[in-house]
């Protein structure tokens, strides 16, 4: 009878997981990925179609073609998680298995910025049709007050926001409206980019106003009004706003008992073990304090080397190797600046007293660094065919 892994969640984490389980394993071993998207999509392809320099669908892919790398995909609703059994339903049907890897990441909630769902103005800049419908907006725009706002947190991928303002900026540059537009960041957390350490809030808002963009670190907005933001201390008018909304867990994962009554799923930082034995969590669902009371930043670069780290683990237990590498914290991700540039942050994150991160560039090599680094991904994880 073969032994199951059953993966909850087909997105980086997820295919990371599953693809290099496979690779690792035989095929005694079964696959199984449970998600309720049809496709997959890389996120920082938002920003893209954001400023009218790509589309969603360039980057989708079928999760049904994880079947030709030998890897079985279930299109269903989560609709219950049992961590001491390791049993999953879904409106598809129940499995069980004997390793179960929760990889439903975070999920973006306009509801909690009041007045931003639905406003004609105002879009989330995490909902693909909300980007899509500011991508058409922005495109037509010819002159006027622009606010991009961190309304909460977490969030995921920590530069999207700033990203997003600097192509902002780009791209009225190139359509040489700059100078018609009024260009304002705001965050709601004490300092710019704050996972980057004092150095790199210096940085970014060296970079921010040498392009003319205004900003405010400290600035909590309480609600979106017809024609302005209302902020704990005043407000802003603005014709456009891009606007990032608080993420949660699951309600799925934080009904199974795994995130402990807390908001995030629990882990051993370096093993991505929960307190279920043969369960796994990884990526944005997980919530890992550092030495600066700071979070380990919700990315996919990380999901992606914590589902590694777990596929090792599970092959090892299966298999009777050595015992896997520990995830260390380390990683790095680009931060795309407009005027075909991008930079590159990379940290030891686990280091004490202060996570360890630098900012690197800017240039034109980390931007194609970036564009090759969705490529690379996603012919790992969706060409071919299982060995």
């Amino acid at each position: 009878m073969k032994s199951r892994t059953a993966i909850l969640g087909g997105g980086f984490g997820g295919l990371a997981t599953a693809t290099e389980l496979r690779r690792l394993l035989g095929a005694g071993h079964e696959i199984v990925v449970v998600d309720r998207r049809e496709t997959y999509y890389m996120g920082l392809r938002k920003l893209w179609v954001l400023v009218g320099r790509a589309s969603l669908a360039e980057g989708e892919r079928p999760l049904a073609r994880l079947s030709g790398r030998g890897i079985r995909f279930v299109r269903a609703e989560i609709t219950r998680i049992e961590p001491p059994a390791r049993r999953v339903a879904t409106d598809a049907g129940s499995f069980e298995a004997e390793y179960l890897v929760v990889s439903l990441g975070a999920e973006p909630r306009a509801d909690r910025v009041p007045g931003l769902s639905g406003h004609p103005r105002a879009f989330n800049l995490y909902d693909p049709e909300s980007v899509q419908a500011a991508a058409r907006r922005l495109a037509s725009f010819e002159g006027g007050r622009v606010v991009v706002a961190i309304a909460g947190l977490p969030y995921k991928c920590p530069p999207a926001p700033y990203e997003a303002a600097m192509l902002v900026d780009d791209g009225f540059r190139e359509r040489a409206l700059r100078e018609r537009v009024d260009l304002t960041f705001t965050t709601l957390q004490p300092m710019l980019l704050p996972n980057a350490g004092p150095a790199g809030a210096r940085w970014m808002g060296d970079e921010l106003t040498r392009r003319g963009i205004a900003w405010h670190a400290n600035k909590k907005l309480t609600r979106i009004e017809a024609d302005r933001l209302v902020y704990e201390d005043g407000e802003l008018p603005f014709d456009l706003a891009l606007v990032t909304p608080p993420h949660v867990c699951p309600q799925v994962v934080r009904d199974s008992g795994l995130t402990d009554d807390g908001e995030w799923v629990k882990v051993d930082p370096h093993t991505l073990t929960t307190a279920q034995p043969g369960v796994f969590a990884i990526g944005d669902a997980t919530n890992i304090p550092l030495a600066n009371r700071l979070a380990l930043p919700k990315a996919g670069i990380f999901a992606e080397a914590h589902g590694r780290r777990v596929a090792h683990a599970i092959a090892a237990d299966l298999l009777g190797g050595p015992p896997a590498a520990l995830f260390d914290g380390r990683g790095a991700c680009f931060l795309e600046m407009g005027g075909g540039q991008a930079a590159m942050v990379e940290g030891e994150f686990y280091a004490e007293p202060e996570p360890a991160v630098r900012i690197l560039g800017a240039s034109p090599e980390y931007l194609e660094e970036k564009r090759r680094f969705e490529t690379e991904r996603l012919a790992r994880w969706f060409e071919g065919r299982e060995h």
